[in-house]
């Protein structure tokens, strides 16, 4: 499958720079297999002094997480590529078990979409934590959490786009309305992240105007997607705000 990564970014081209470009390069990744997606020109310029202009970059024209995420999934749609893997771009380690991987990084995305194609879905995504208390060897395919900080995408011409609505838990929404239209959403556990959620120079934080106007969207949306989804979905309260966990068991 011809695949591209694609990475929304915003006000942070040191952090871009130093994590998650850097574990792909690492890797063993190609730049041309690397597209990072900016708000405006005064965005690209910043990230091109600090990063270098030889990236492919791509201006959205578009402000918060929700509108960014379905701006791309509307870029890619109107692509001729095959799948398309989104990144956050504050990761700094990807591991199977929590070990390096050993096999090549681009070879395992082939088995990743593969893999769900032959299941019948879309969406899949790894393992939410790199911590082996956690990690399983196994795939499913059930109503499981499709972290979008590192989130694949089959690009089906076939079936209508889906998009969000909400910003902090599109990617709950995502999973959610992926399990409803396709039967399926497919996780593979043994594989991780590490990255921080939280990060407060850029970002969602940044955008929103920082942690406590995050804290109160959490809030809301949490309670719109409960009241939307039903028994898809539940709150969680934890520590540093609200929290969504989906009903493994749900079936379609």
């Amino acid at each position: 499958m011809e695949i591209e990564i694609a990475i929304p970014s915003y006000n942070r081209p040191k952090i871009i720079r130093e994590k998650t470009l850097k574990l792909l390069m690492d890797l063993g990744v190609c730049s041309s297999q690397i597209r990072i997606f900016v708000r405006d020109e005064e965005q690209q310029k910043m990230y091109e002094d600090q990063i270098g202009k030889s990236w492919n970059f791509h201006l959205t024209g578009q402000s918060g997480i929700d509108a960014t995420r379905n701006y791309l999934r509307y870029y890619y749609h109107n692509t001729d590529l095959d799948g398309v893997l989104f990144m956050d771009d504050d990761i700094t380690a990807f591991t199977d078990m929590g070990k390096p991987i050993d096999r090549p990084f681009m070879d395992l995305l082939q088995y990743f979409f593969n893999e769900t194609k032959d299941r019948g879905g879309r969406l899949w995504s790894v393992n939410a934590l790199n911590n082996t208390f956690y990690m399983r060897d196994k795939v499913t395919s059930s109503l499981r959490y499709c972290i979008g900080a590192f989130q694949g995408l089959i690009l089906d011409k076939k079936k209508d786009l889906i998009f969000c609505d909400v910003g902090h838990f599109e990617d709950f929404q995502f999973t959610m309305e992926h399990f409803i239209a396709d039967g399926c959403v497919v996780r593979f556990d043994r594989f991780g992240i590490t990255t921080k959620y939280f990060e407060l120079q850029g970002g969602i934080c940044g955008n929103l105007g920082g942690m406590k106007a995050r804290q109160k969207e959490m809030e809301e949306n949490a309670h719109y997607m409960v009241a939307r989804y039903g028994e898809m979905c539940r709150i969680k309260i934890k520590k540093w705000g609200y929290d969504l966990r989906l009903n493994n068991f749900y079936k379609n």
